[in-house]
């Protein structure tokens, strides 16, 4: 990951934004690694994994682990994992970069 920073005043900081072409959205953002896990017998146990992966989109899977409470961050998927809380067999595991907004 690359970090950008920028120096100076905000107007000449708004006049890179119009040289550049590009809005407040595009900026380049901070993000985490977070670990969204899924237990694999909610779904039909005949899919096959490469099934099973393109069943669920992104945006899904994280919709689902967050209904679940089944999100981590790199330390926490870590501790949990130790501690057996997660189960290799049945939990299905994503690694998605999350934007940090500030």
């Amino acid at each position: 990951m690359k970090t950008i920073q920028f120096t100076g005043t905000e107007h000449k900081i708004d006049n890179l934004h119009l040289a550049l072409g590009i809005s407040d959205n595009e900026m380049p953002q901070q993000s985490e690694t977070r670990i969204y896990v899924l237990e694999s017998a909610q779904f039909d146990t005949l899919l096959s994994d490469e099934q099973f992966e393109n069943l669920v989109t992104d945006e899904d899977f994280v919709t689902l682990a967050e209904e679940q409470g089944r999100v981590y961050t790199l330390q926490g998927f870590q501790e949990a994992f130790n501690l057996e809380e997660i189960n290799s067999a049945i939990d299905v595991i994503r690694f998605i970069n999350q934007p940090i907004y500030q």
